[in-house]
């Protein structure tokens, strides 16, 4: 993976964790106070996020003026399920797979995943 491709992803997972912790839609403004350490440009911002919304990561919706508001298409929980079907459709034995996974698991994970799949 490129340098830029790993700093791109950096700043997408950045950006979402912004619009995940946020109760309301931010503009890019605010995006890039809560994101910035100085060296970041407005237009860095704006360029993640129209690429988080071709992706269907973030949604835009009109602001006041020619501003727009921008918010997480869905749920910090559910982008991660989402993360995880997809690795899961793409493996050749999906049980090997959830072997592997739920070796991984503290005991207090296996037991909230016990009683989710329980419920």
């Amino acid at each position: 993976m490129t340098k830029r491709a790993r700093q791109q992803g950096e700043l997408e997972s950045l950006i979402l964790n912004v619009l995940w912790s946020s109760k309301n839609p931010l503009t890019s403004q605010e995006i890039l106070e809560r994101v910035g350490d100085g060296d970041l440009a407005l237009t860095t911002i704006l360029t993640v996020l129209s690429r988080l919304t071709d992706k269907d990561l973030v949604v835009r919706e009109a602001g006041e003026g020619r501003s727009f508001m921008f918010s997480a298409a869905q749920s910090r929980e559910q982008h991660t399920a989402d993360l995880m079907l997809k690795l899961v459709a793409e493996e050749s034995n999906p049980a090997l797979a959830f072997s592997a996974f739920a070796k991984g698991l503290t005991a207090a994970q296996l037991k909230a995943l016990r009683k989710t799949l329980e419920g």
